[in-house]
């Protein structure tokens, strides 16, 4: 009788199942134990930090972008109330008022 290739697949799959299950695992010393762990620990702390890293560089650039806005509408303001002379009046308004300086 000639057996399918489902059949094979299957066969290798539940002999490969009984190997794995007879198999014991082997004694490994507790140190090293202990040690493979701490390397897991702190590998998956590295890991949380380098995903910290870019929430804090966004959180900054949004601080950043904020007070952007608020100097460039200060700017912005404080300009449309002012007599427009040129940059040679802007100069000498500057220089008098002494809350600019």
């Amino acid at each position: 009788m000639i057996l399918s290739n489902e059949e094979k697949i299957e066969k290798l799959k539940r002999a490969l199942a009984r190997a794995h299950q007879v198999q014991d695992a082997p004694p490994f010393p507790t140190t090293w134990v202990y040690s493979v762990m701490r390397d897991i620990r702190r590998q998956a702390s590295s890991v949380r930090t380098t995903i910290e890293f870019p929430r804090l560089v966004w959180r900054a650039a949004t601080v950043v972008v904020f007070l952007s806005m608020i100097v460039v509408g200060s700017v912005v303001a404080w300009d449309a109330e002012q007599i427009h002379t040129g940059f040679s009046g802007l100069f000498t308004e500057a220089t008098m008022d002494p809350t600019l300086l």
